[in-house]
């Protein structure tokens, strides 16, 4: 995988997050994983279609998750819900979107599927042969990890 086509994932995380909730997210170590994948408790996994092909994944705790939407809707919120789940997914698909947008910009042009959210912690996803970037975003309201399996 090229760093020009795994940034602007990582940029639009990071600016999505300040813009949306007000955090900063802090990069951890980044690493290099196999096509086999064990989720976090919330993962939304995002398609990618067209120039730059694979999936994008944004693992985060129930905790973390429901922080987030509460602080996006400047609402309280009880426990994990309709809400949080609309929520983490649309958050997620701003940031695939901005990221598209970023990598439109350097000649890829491609597409996102509609996001798809998996609950539950320890499922295993395979992202076949595509071995993944992960990307802990450190924030004040808990850890969101970045899983970025594509190729051009």
């Amino acid at each position: 995988m090229k760093a020009e086509i795994i940034n602007p994932f990582l940029v639009s995380a990071k600016e999505i997050l300040e813009m949306e909730t007000g955090l900063t997210g802090i990069r951890g170590k980044l690493s290099l994983a196999s096509s086999k994948w064990t989720t976090q408790e919330i993962t939304v996994i995002i398609n990618i279609i067209g120039d730059v092909k694979g999936t994008f994944l944004i693992g985060t705790p129930i905790r973390t998750a429901i922080n987030l939407v509460e602080i996006m809707l400047r609402d309280s919120i009880d426990s994990f819900n309709d809400i949080v789940i609309s929520g983490i997914a649309e958050l997620s698909n701003i940031i695939a979107g901005r990221a598209l947008v970023n990598l439109e910009k350097i000649g890829y042009n491609s597409d996102i599927t509609p996001p798809m959210l998996l609950y539950g912690q320890k499922a295993n996803i395979s992202t076949l042969k595509r071995r993944r970037i992960q990307i802990p975003l450190k924030t004040d309201i808990g850890l969101i990890e970045l899983s970025i399996a594509l190729e051009d």
